[in-house]
């Protein structure tokens, strides 16, 4: 299993129990759908998956090892990349410099970051201008920028919070094919979402 959770526990003060004792198993080569219905605790488990929250209790393994998630930088250490519902990105900056932002690569040379970038998109069937600023973008582009900067940053488990709200018909079929590709090529994949025709689709397993 590239991911194990065993009864994960989070609460939020003392009423609201978002998710009791949840075991998962997620693998590495499959699209791992997450479904269920808004409040249903679904955006907070993987939150802490990705280091945005910390569990009360359980444990959660990598690669069969127990990790200790406390930060999204512990997660990408474990190659755990997150797309959130809402983009994150810096809107005068180019497709480009949004995607090495904060990353410690020594002196910034973007024209070799654009080479990598390129490398990404043909790899999976992006879509993707490394030059273009995010301002001046489509929402499913911003989105493209926010799954390039996981992959360039070597992420191999990509959770992905309702990545189909924002999008057209066409667009959510391009981003199924980006996945299934990815999911090709060995990468653990998770969805969160409530569409459950496009879960059918999708996923190996819900």
């Amino acid at each position: 299993p590239a991911i194990q959770l065993k009864n994960i526990t989070k609460t939020f003060g003392s009423k609201v129990v978002a998710n009791k004792n949840v075991n998962l198993t997620a693998y590495r080569g499959e699209i791992l759908s997450i479904l269920g219905e808004n409040g249903s605790g679904k955006t907070t488990l993987m939150n802490m998956i990705s280091g945005i929250y910390f569990p009360d209790e359980g444990q959660i393994f990598i690669d069969e090892k127990e990790a200790l998630i406390t930060s999204p930088k512990d997660a990408f250490a474990y190659k755990i990349g997150m797309i959130h519902q809402h983009f994150k990105l810096v809107d005068v900056f180019t497709a480009a410099e949004n995607i090495v932002l904060g990353l410690d690569e020594g002196k910034y040379n973007l024209k070799a970051s654009t080479q990598k970038i390129k490398q990404i998109s043909e790899q999976y069937g992006f879509e993707l201008d490394p030059n273009k600023k995010i301002y001046t973008m489509s929402v499913s582009e911003k989105q493209t920028v926010e799954i390039i900067k996981v992959l360039y940053r070597g992420a191999d488990i990509l959770i992905l919070d309702e990545p189909t709200a924002v999008l057209t018909p066409q667009e959510t079929e391009k981003l199924f094919a980006v996945l299934r590709r990815m999911r090709d090529d060995g990468k653990c994949i998770i969805i969160i979402t409530h569409k459950l025709h496009e879960v059918l689709s999708l996923s190996d397993k819900v």
